[in-house]
């Protein structure tokens, strides 16, 4: 016996014919041979049981190419095969004589090629697979039957093999080994216990991958020429896959192993992505083999009928568009597929029939049904069949049948399309009731392949398919496109735009109103999906103001649309959203909500009072948390003035609107509803929505909503029959405490209460709280109250009953240090109110007091208003030290340089007025400014006090009487004690100064 002979024991062949339909004995490249190896020998060497293939082919494939190389992938030896696997694969144990013939006939197959097989090589890698499975086997014991280990090992090693083979080619070689591969792989599907998940699909992947990924036979005819048949080769390849697939089919004989089979787990490389490939020939090889699963499943006699198809309607989609495809061969095999199927569930709804009766009614009774292929008239055929199986098909089955035909319109073409769009129609017009609770699913899966979905044609259809379902599911359909990720792509807008044609097609409202219900909504501030909804509403809106079929319908809810959209953007004040998508800015929901704003303005025809808005920063001011509510009123006074369509509309929808809501909510309406009662329809509102409803907002903890209806009850004071001026206390002690612009906001109409007054009371209550606003910090306020107080006084400067004297006097400090500002408006607003002062008081003010003239360059103005104050309004001048000396601790420079200089002159002119615990005080005052951080405040302080000193020691010494003093006195001739120390240090401060000033002059 030779070394090869030594190696192999060959026993009797195994007949393939028997067990395989697809090969035949009289070919030589198909028998599976069992070969058994003798026990170990002395010297070490170890017996095997080998599956090898038969025949010149075979023997070429597997001596040449797996045994030196790979052997270890497919060769299972004595240790480490059970004999349980072995007596699955071989028929009977081969007697001595049967071994010798085969080992015969395996020499006779190998001896032309022994010069290629080293046998070192063989022996080395039977003994490295003895190793490798034998370390398998020991770490599964434990946990399992060694018998499935063994299985799982061999399996994995041929699926390894078949994987590496070239998918650009098919020669004798390649196809002998996937052959006998997958032949193989049928022979181990009897050993017990079943594969299951992950490694029978991986079988099925790679196997089905291996073939129909093979050019087409024309193609690869081309390639091999005449050297092989190649068309012989393939079909050989095909069928043992399809003997594979049934034998793994039978190992479980269920719906659902069935589907996995059939691409229902979304996996790219199973049959349902070949069966939508854009080539003819693999579409042709994946219909094929569905058809023969399907009818390896009607004719199997332990098929379980009694469990459901969980994705059926994925299972009639895909068949049900390959009906309609171009090549009439695929639709035929499609269209006998579907009758195999529909004959499954034909016995799944009558499970008192037996398997066996399917088959004599299969080719009757489904095509009585689903009607006879007729490539003239597909789309027929296609409506037929999902009518067909529409009695069948759960909620979700037709739901994924419908999602199906979207998905494929992915890779569209013309026969695709009409396909789908048949579907749709059928499902959309028939079976709508099936598939409303999968409304927002079925929308979501329309969102997310339009956007692999780029042909014109096919795109339509998708979104016809989105309107059919709009106009059942109006309320399901637009509220599931609501929880698309801000902001809005290209596709969701286009959604969305498709939904207002509808609408506006169907002459229904059925979309503003769910829009209008969730923009009424406050977003949430949680991560919840619940939070994106409003602003996704206002974002939609935008959407769907763009479609001009829309006016009418958005005219019918204009009021309320504008007034949901403003509180919605105070909602949105200060919140943000991150774009979940590719490198996008952060999103602002309020910029988003005010666009929406904009957008209806213009479809309502507002363009002039969107641009008064634009010109006065409105839309800034709407989103910014402080000045909402001007940003409301802004645009609420530019609709009044250019009489917007539809105010009167809103002015009644406010009314109600007033009363409900949170904090956000009432302020936006009342600051809208405030500017709208300068229409004249406003007029006639009963008094419980107009006065009481204001009355009771003075008492508001909001300090804007105080201001708002001071503001509001002073619009309404000239309104017949209404008794305003009355409430005037009331409403400035609602001021109290309220923002200094708030309160000159609120009075700026105050002339309206001054008419007809009979007392100075009222007067008196409003420029109490404008004084005090002559000092606030930002300037804005300071000049909008000098200013009103300036209208005011000229209002009632023909009655001076209307005004205290003391008002007036206690202004006039404050306005003259205010000129010293050095802002032209503030100095002219101050100098308009000291005119109508001086007219009210009937003073002739020297023309000083109106010289914008700085104070520091023109110290003569000073001193020529402080001696004119001093001579005429000697019983007032008193009043005007105080009031001053309250500027020297201003935060303004300006203001406390002027108070010091006007103090100083004043001084120096009130003499013999002053006492001396009152010089005291204001040089001490005067004191604290020598060393202000201001160098000119420095300078003219420093000379007010030496102005201030020299009155001192004058009324101290009676320097003033001493003409008087007798010549010949004792104390006539005594000098004066030398001044304290601080006079003296002031006094060489003082001359300091000087100098410097001078010198800086030069």
């Amino acid at each position: 016996m030779d070394h090869r002979s030594q190696q192999y024991l060959l026993s009797k062949s195994w007949e393939r014919e028997n067990m395989n339909p697809v090969h035949g004995g009289e070919e030589p490249g198909t028998a599976l041979r069992v070969h058994e190896h003798t026990p170990m020998t002395q010297d070490g060497e170890e017996g095997t049981k080998s599956l090898v293939t038969g025949g010149e082919e075979s023997a070429d494939v597997l001596m040449t190419q797996l045994c030196p190389l790979r052997l270890e992938e497919v060769v299972v030896t004595k240790n480490a095969l059970p004999d349980g696997l072995l007596e699955h694969c071989t028929a009977q144990t081969t007697s001595e004589e049967n071994s010798s013939e085969a080992c015969g006939t395996i020499r006779q197959d190998v001896g032309e090629k022994e010069d290629k097989v080293q046998p070192a090589l063989e022996m080395m890698a039977l003994n490295d697979c003895n190793m490798e499975l034998g370390r398998d086997v020991s770490g599964h014991e434990q946990k399992t039957n060694s018998l499935h280990s063994q299985k799982l090992m061999v399996v994995k090693q041929i699926v390894k093999h078949i994987k590496s083979l070239p998918q650009d080619s098919l020669d004798l070689r390649s196809s002998a080994v996937r052959r006998q591969g997958m032949l193989l792989i049928t022979d181990c599907s009897k050993v017990k216990p079943p594969l299951e998940g992950k490694e029978k699909l991986d079988v099925v992947i790679v196997c089905v991958a291996s073939i129909f990924a093979l050019p087409s036979i024309e193609a690869l005819q081309r390639q091999e020429g005449h050297k092989v048949n190649v068309k012989d080769l393939y079909n050989q390849t095909v069928d043992a896959l399809e003997v594979m697939l049934r034998a793994l089919l039978s190992e479980k004989p269920t719906p659902a192993e069935l589907q996995n089979f059939l691409d229902v787990s979304s996996i790219e490389l199973h049959l349902g992505h070949w069966m939508t490939s854009e080539k003819a020939h693999e579409r042709a090889r994946a219909v094929k083999t569905s058809v023969c699963l399907l009818q390896a499943a009607v004719e199997h006699p332990k098929f379980c009928i009694s469990h459901e198809f969980p994705r059926l309607g994925i299972l009639i989609g895909r068949l049900a568009l390959r009906v309609g495809d171009p090549e009439k061969e695929i639709g035929r095999q499609a269209m006998e597929g579907l009758y195999f199927l529909y004959s499954l569930m034909w016995c799944q709804k009558e499970p008192e029939r037996k398997m066996g009766s399917v088959t004599a009614v299969l080719h009757q009774m489904p095509k009585e049904i689903l009607g006879i292929y007729e490539p003239t008239r597909t789309c027929q055929n296609i409506s037929e069949i999902v009518k067909g199986f529409g009695q069948f098909l759960s909620p979700d089955q037709m739901a994924d049948l419908l999602l199906t035909a979207v998905e494929s319109l992915k890779k569209a073409n013309e026969s695709t399309i009409e396909a789908s769009k048949t579907i749709l129609n059928v499902i959309l017009e028939k079976y709508k009731h099936k598939i409303q609770m999968k409304v927002p699913k079925i929308v979501d899966r329309i969102h997310s392949q339009l956007r692999a979905i780029h042909h014109s044609h096919a795109r339509q259809v998708v979104m016809m398919a989105l309107c059919l379902l709009a106009r059942a599911f109006m309320e399901e359909v637009s509220k599931a496109l609501l929880k698309c990720p801000l902001p809005l792509d290209r596709d969701a807008a286009g959604m969305w735009r498709t939904l207002a044609k509808t609408e506006a097609i169907c002459h229904s409202h059925r979309l503003l109103d769910v829009l209008l219900k969730e923009l009424q909504e406050r977003p949430s501030t949680s991560e919840d999906k619940a939070f994106f909804i409003p602003i996704a509403a206002a974002s939609a809106l935008c959407e769907v103001l763009s479609v001009s079929m829309c006016t009418q319908t958005v005219t019918r809810f204009y009021p309320r649309l504008l007034m949901a959209l403003l509180v919605q953007v105070h909602y949105s004040i200060g919140l943000s959203l991150s774009d979940s998508g590719v490198s996008r800015k952060e999103l602002i929901p309020a910029c988003c909500v005010v666009k929406t704003v904009k957008t209806l303005l213009l479809k309502m025809g507002c363009h002039y009072e969107f641009t008064s808005v634009e010109k006065e920063g409105g839309w800034e001011l709407l989103t910014s948390s402080e000045e909402h509510h001007r940003g409301v009123g802004l645009l609420a006074r530019a609709m009044v003035h250019y009489s917007c369509c539809e105010l009167w509309r809103i002015l009644y929808l406010l009314v109600p609107f007033l009363e409900r809501g949170d904090k956000q909510h009432k302020l936006t309406a009342m600051a809208f509803f405030i500017e709208l009662l300068h229409m004249p329809q406003a007029k006639r509102l009963p008094e419980k929505y107009s006065v009481i409803r204001l009355l009771k907002g003075l008492t508001d903890p909001d300090p804007i909503i105080r201001a708002l209806c001071v503001k509001g009850l002073i619009t309404m004071a000239d309104w017949p029959g209404k008794e305003i001026k009355v409430l005037v206390p009331a409403m400035i002690n609602s001021l109290c405490g309220v923002d200094g612009r708030l309160v000159v906001e609120a009075l700026a109409d105050v002339k309206k209460i001054l008419r007809g007054l009979d007392g100075a009371s009222y007067v008196g209550c409003i420029t109490s709280p404008l004084r005090l606003l002559f000092d606030d910090e930002r300037e804005s306020v300071r000049s909008a109250a000098i200013s009103l107080f300036g209208k005011m006084v000229k209002k009632v400067k023909k009655s001076r009953g209307l005004m205290k004297e003391e008002d007036v006097l206690d202004s006039l400090i404050p306005l003259l240090l205010h000129l010293q500002e050095g802002n032209p408006d503030m100095a002219e607003k101050c100098k308009n109110a000291l005119d109508e002062c001086s007219r009210l008081l009937e003073w002739r003010l020297p023309k000083q007091v109106g010289n914008r003239k700085a104070w520091h360059n023109h110290q003569e103005d000073v001193d020529e208003i402080c001696q004119y104050l001093v001579k005429t309004r000697q019983e007032n001048v008193q009043r005007f030290l105080f009031q001053s000396q309250c500027y020297l601790s201003s935060t303004q420079p300006s203001l406390r340089r002027a108070a010091a200089m006007f103090i100083g002159f004043l001084v120096m002119h009130m003499d013999n007025m002053m006492e001396m615990k009152d010089l005291d005080i204001i040089s001490n005052a005067l004191g604290g400014l020598i060393h202000d951080p201001e160098a000119s405040v420095c300078i003219f302080a420093a000379q007010a006090r030496e102005r201030v000193l020299a009155v001192y020691w004058k009324l101290k010494y009676a320097l003033v009487e001493q003409h008087k003093v007798n010549s010949d006195s004792a104390e006539k001739h005594k000098s004066p004690p030398n001044p304290p120390p601080t006079e003296s240090t002031s006094s060489r401060l003082f001359n300091a100064l000087n100098l410097w000033k001078l010198a800086a002059k030069h």
